[in-house]
């Protein structure tokens, strides 16, 4: 009789441990594979070759996690081969709630991020960003009150030349596929003149300059700008 008290007591402390432990699956976005975009030339200009390539699994993203274990929240992002730690290759994540910010990149064998509220009062939380395989793991501490999604999304590119997004060739996929930076009418066909539009030309030389809105490069550098003035604050408050 003793013993089944026990074992009842025990079970009881289980349970309110596991209920005590805020768990939250908050959420997950799924990516096919072999849906890998492809930048390179043409015959006679840039643009979009391919936006169904399957050989690049190192880049291909298959899923985003996001995750709430009591006060900690943490953002994976996994692809079907393995994080890279060339320079060469760019992993970007970004989760922001209604109250706050989380960005996480990972590239040349390292990982950075930054949380941060909105508002007048800004909290900061600097994650611990790891990979094993083909998932990275970014662990924050949260801050703000909200942890629900808002906005979550991811991208994954592989350079040839690095930083060189408009002459040099280069691979990218997006997840959710809404933040791509390309229609389908974006890729070129055999003979095409390389922007995409095979119709009127006008626009030709400002298309071959300028990649689509949402193209990778420069403006990560000014978000990596800004999230380094960020750690620099948070440091400084330690």
């Amino acid at each position: 009789m003793k013993l089944w008290k026990n074992s009842i007591l025990f079970v009881s402390v289980a349970v309110m441990l596991l209920s005590s432990m805020t768990v939250s699956a908050d959420k997950t976005e799924n990516d096919p594979t072999g849906d890998v975009a492809h930048w390179a030339g043409s015959t006679t200009g840039w643009g979009w070759t391919d936006i169904n390539i399957a050989d690049r699994p190192n880049i291909d993203i298959k899923e985003l996690r996001q995750n709430v274990f009591g006060d900690s929240m943490v953002i994976e992002l996994e692809v079907y081969g393995s994080i890279q730690d060339s320079e060469k290759f760019f992993y970007w994540i970004v989760f922001n709630s209604s109250d706050a910010y989380y960005w996480v990149s990972w590239t040349n064998g390292a990982g950075g991020g930054i949380g941060m509220t909105l508002g007048d009062v800004t909290q900061m939380s600097q994650p611990v960003v790891t990979k094993e395989g083909g998932t990275i793991t970014a662990t924050f501490d949260i801050v703000g009150e909200d942890t629900t999604t808002e906005e979550f999304w991811g991208y994954a590119w592989e350079y040839t030349t690095l930083g060189d997004v408009i002459t040099s060739e280069w691979w990218g996929d997006w997840v959710p596929n809404d933040y791509t930076p390309f229609d389908e009418e974006d890729v070129i066909d055999e003979g095409d003149d390389g922007t995409g539009d095979e119709t009127d030309g006008e626009d030709d030389e400002d298309d071959q300059q300028n990649p689509p809105a949402g193209t990778p490069g420069f403006e990560a550098i000014a978000v990596l700008a800004a999230v380094g003035i960020a750690l620099i604050i948070l440091r400084r408050r330690k």
